[in-house]
């Protein structure tokens, strides 16, 4: 591996604040407490505390720090199962909610960083998701015809002989480009969200790990409420919501619950070391957001500045980035765009993101605690917006639930946090594209 690579996320470097002052004691009593300081946490404490609640935000490290700036900064809102899978599953009324509540949660979001005027990069630049076999490319047709006929979705198909105006490369057999999807970048709209949620009168107790949520006997007027216990003390709440998703960990008795039906799944990202605009634009003239149809997909963009490019996939790590998976990732970018073989790579970092058996985020309600989880890789648009979901449902605000709203998703059988079958299912998975790849090289 390269000494210089900086393994840690781009997206820290420049002086983005994400650096939360510890408290000196916790609160009696909260209306509304929040574990987890991420994007689902602070959205959630946000909606609260502009309701005229007091509001705390418990987390085990430094809110920011995990999943929110870790991932690649795409505000796709993407759904991982097919609207015709989910059509057959559950009916074309529910398909059509699914599909229709990714538009509006990615409009929301967009509103919120106009509205608290965030300078995070943010820009619709649509995406492009290459096809890595005509196999592939044919499977998209009939996606594309029932997206465009939902309000509001532009998606159209994009063939090999007209891909090179929205990417520059040869390993694909076109694709489809969604409009109306963008990227930001995400350690600036996190310092910024945190700013926004601070002003608003939130709590935030960072390093303050929750160990167990106990009901208490009703007291002065406080109808079922919850007793957090942290490792900093005691603290009483009128309602919980937990919003720890891919970090849930294994220690604390009170994420037993969760951690049985979400699986972390690790990612590794690198950043490319400063190519210019010139020839990032040479590479990918649409400059979007670009992923594929690899069972290990991969996803990847021009970073805000258009200097550098990024990419990311599943990781063979632990903690830090491995020689294994950098070189992993920079042989996905050079089969892509052969010219970036010996591109050098500046960072490299790696994230997890969580799955739940139905591939769909979901908001459900345990012992009377709210959870929110399972973005699939999406949390950019998913997680905040299922924050502010949560809180309503709490609440009882807003005037419709989400569609994600419902029983909690199935544990997984013989788990208990530990995704012992993950190399399994990337080592199949790796050979499903290698065979893939292998048929590509032989024409």
């Amino acid at each position: 591996m390269q000494a210089h690579i900086t393994k840690s996320p781009y997206w820290w470097a420049g002086g983005v604040d994400l650096d939360v002052p510890p408290m000196d004691k916790l609160p009696g009593f909260v209306d509304v407490a929040v574990v987890g300081g991420g994007f689902t946490g602070l959205s959630a404490a946000l909606t609260a505390a502009e309701a005229g609640r007091s509001t705390l935000v418990l987390d085990a490290g430094n809110p920011g720090r995990a999943a929110s700036t870790r991932n690649g900064g795409i505000c796709s809102g993407n759904i991982r199962v097919p609207h015709a899978r989910l059509t057959a599953m559950k009916g074309r009324d529910y398909a059509d909610s699914v599909y229709s509540e990714a538009e509006e949660a990615r409009d929301d979001l967009a509103a919120f960083i106009t509205t608290h005027k965030i300078d995070c990069g943010y820009r619709l630049a649509g995406y492009f998701k290459g096809a890595l076999s005509p196999r592939d490319f044919e499977a998209m047709k009939p996606e594309v015809d029932r997206l465009n006929q939902l309000p509001g979705h532009h998606v159209r198909l994009v063939s090999r002989s007209e891909q090179h105006e929205d990417i520059n490369t040869d390993r694909f057999f076109g694709g489809i480009c969604w409009e109306g999807i963008a990227g930001y970048h995400p350690g600036k709209f996190f310092s910024s969200l945190l700013r926004v949620v601070q002003s608003a009168g939130v709590q935030i107790a960072p390093y303050t790990e929750v160990q167990m949520i106990s009901a208490a006997e009703d007291k002065g007027g406080r109808r079922g409420h919850h007793v957090i216990h942290t490792d900093k003390g005691t603290v009483h709440a009128g309602h919980v919501i937990v919003a720890t998703n891919a970090y849930t960990g294994r220690k604390p008795s009170f994420g037993h619950y969760l951690r049985r039906r979400l699986v972390p799944v690790q990612s590794c990202i690198i950043v490319t070391e400063t190519l210019g605009r010139k020839q990032v634009e040479a590479l990918m003239p649409a400059m979007r957001m670009y992923g594929n149809t690899a069972k290990l997909s991969c996803y990847f963009r021009p970073v805000p500045d258009g200097d550098r490019i990024l990419l990311g996939a599943r990781s063979f790590d632990k903690e830090i980035p491995s020689d294994k998976s950098v070189r992993f990732l920079q042989k996905m970018l050079a089969e892509m765009f052969p010219s970036l073989k010996d591109v050098g790579v500046d960072y490299s970092w790696l994230g997890n993101v969580a799955f739940n058996r139905s591939h769909l985020p979901s908001i459900f309600t345990h012992n009377n605690i709210i959870y929110a989880s399972g973005y699939a890789g999406s949390g950019t648009v998913w997680a905040r917006w299922l924050g502010k979901k949560a809180a309503q449902k709490a609440l009882l605000l807003g005037n419709r639930p989400s569609v994600f709203d419902g029983p909690a998703p199935k544990a997984v059988p013989l788990y208990d946090g530990a995704p012992w079958f993950m190399p399994a299912i990337n080592a199949s998975y790796a050979v499903q594209d290698w065979i893939n790849s292998w048929r590509f090289h032989q024409k």
